[in-house]
This record gives structure tokens, sequence and C-alpha cells, in this order.
């Protein structure tokens, strides 16, 4: 059965920006999962997951950041990193409304790894979150990215306002060896390359926090990064996996991979989309059996309750 595509739109809580919002459901799916796009793009790129998924049983939701795609928003700037947190709170909760549902899966990709990090990282949220994906996560900036700003940056900040949109100098070689994805990526009206002062040594700064606060995590976490991702360090992605203290963690470094993974050649994100299925398929069966032994506890509780003595008359 093919997904049914809607589009609508969300007001975000902390300003009432309006955030556009897409859906591909089916009737029966009994999962769902929210995925996250990256800096510049925006939701409509991830053709090749919803393909790969299409048989499956599994809702997905994605929405445009500020700034980005269909969405309201200065392009490229958001007045703090955590207003992007707070979006896909208000996003994630929309979900969970319509679907009827208490939990979901977490995809984010490059910075919408980032994104979904940080909201995992919320005690709040955790009770949420199925699984947590992580895809090139925007962990450790690669340096020749990160000379390129702090370059822009010090030229400016003492001078303009930090909300102040530059060409954050994407290198689009990194994106994938498919030609045909970049060619894509530099056609594509709804794609930009702008970051604003601000956002630009936020994103500098992120990561480290994020890494530090990896141990809060109580959640599946799997990692995804290609060995020669030129835009984002994978070595990012080894560090947090380290300090993640969950048991069920799992990392995959595809060598001889860039950036976005699941826009490579058919033969490498097949495999990419396969290790993600995977993942999934293991959460499903432990909580089935799981809730296959509560089931069975409970049973047994109600078996052996002493049943209640008549009072003498």
């Amino acid at each position: 059965m093919t997904f049914h595509h809607k589009e609508f739109y969300i007001l975000s809580s902390s300003d009432k920006s309006k955030l556009y919002c897409q859906s591909w459901t089916k009737p029966n799916a009994n999962r769902v999962m929210i995925f996250h796009h990256g800096f510049g793009e925006h939701s409509g790129r991830y053709t090749n997951l919803l393909r790969f998924f299409a048989k499956s049983d599994i809702n997905f939701y994605s929405f445009d950041m500020r700034g980005h795609g269909n969405s309201e928003g200065k392009r490229g700037h958001a007045d703090s990193f955590d207003l992007y947190v707070r979006d896909l709170s208000d996003f994630a909760n929309e979900v969970l409304k319509r679907e009827r549902k208490d939990r979901f899966f977490l995809l984010g990709h490059s910075l919408g790894g980032a994104i979904t990090l940080r909201y995992s990282q919320e005690g709040i949220n955790q009770d949420n979150i199925l699984g947590l994906i992580l895809g090139s996560p925007a962990l450790r900036v690669r340096m020749d990215f990160k000379k390129n700003l702090k370059r822009i940056a010090a030229g400016f900040l003492s001078k303009i306002s930090p909300a102040t949109i530059v060409d954050a100098e994407l290198d689009l070689q990194y994106l994938s060896h498919d030609p045909e994805v970049i060619e894509a990526y530099q056609q594509d009206p709804l794609v930009h390359g702008k970051v604003s002062l601000k956002m630009g040594t936020e994103l500098l700064e992120i990561g480290p926090k994020l890494i530090k606060k990896a141990n809060v995590l109580r959640c599946p976490v799997l990692i995804l990064h290609g060995q020669e991702d030129g835009l984002i360090d994978y070595n990012g992605s080894t560090e947090l996996y380290k300090n993640l203290i969950y048991r069920n963690k799992r990392i995959k470094i595809y060598p001889g991979l860039y950036h976005e993974l699941m826009n490579e050649f058919p033969e490498h994100r097949e495999v990419v989309l396969g290790d993600i299925r995977d993942f999934l398929e293991t959460i499903q069966r432990e909580k089935i059996s799981s809730d296959a032994k509560d089931s069975s506890l409970k049973m047994k509780k109600k078996s052996v309750a002493p049943s209640k003595k008549k009072s003498a008359v």
C-alpha cells in the first residue's frame, strides 16, 4: 500500500512562526517515525527513505525548520539553537496527537541530528522516544568549514548584527558521490547555503556540549556516519558513542561515504537504510518481548492474589 501524503502547518509555541509540515501515512500502520532534515535543506529531500520503507507499517512525519524550506523565518537564522529544539517539541506533540500514540522513532540528519539529540536529552521527552537514529550528526564541524565560519564572523561580528546572513561556503562535493544528487541540490529553490553569524557560532559550540551530556540518554541509539564526510567529522560520532551508557547502542561508520548517506549511490544507501531497518526491527522485537513479559507478570500476580474472606454472620 502506498503512502497518503498530506501537507499542513503548525504554529511555533515560541513566537507563532508558521512551520510547514508533511506526513506520509497508511491507515493500518502501527509505528511512527519523525525525521528531521539538516542545515540548508528541507523535508522534501528524503524520498529514498520513504521509498525504502514504502511497504513497512511505519507512518512518517517531518517538517521544515524555521528559516528553511516552506517554513517562515529568516533563511539560516534562529535567535537561538534551543528555538529549533522547541519547534521539534511542538511538532512531536502534534504528531502524537494525530497518531493517538505516546511513542515514536526519531531520526535526525546533520544539524537535524544535533537538534534531535538535544531534544532526546531532555528528561521530559525520553519517554516519547522508542529509538533515536543520528545520521552524520553535526557534532564536530570539519576544520575547513569551521575556519570559514570563524573568518566570516571575525570580520563582521564587531560591526554588524549577529542576525546578519552570510554564505556558509559549504563544499558540495562532500554531500554525495552521486553527481545527480549534487545537481538537484544546486537547482532546488528551497535549498540555501546561508547562515547567520549567531547561528554559525552556535553550531560550532553545540556539538561538544551534546557529546558531554551523552550519558543522560535512556533510549536505544543508532549512529551512522561516512568516514569521508568532508563537512562533519565522523570522530564526533565515535566520541558520542563512547560516552553513551545506555546498553542498546550501535554505531556504523561507512568507509568511503560522504555526508548524505541516504543520498549516496543506490548500492551504498541501501546498506545504510538496511541498517536503519534492522535497528527498528530489533527494537520492535524487544518491545514485543517486554510487553509479553509484563502481561505474563500481571496474570501471575492476579492468579495469586489472596481471596477476600467473608465476614462471620
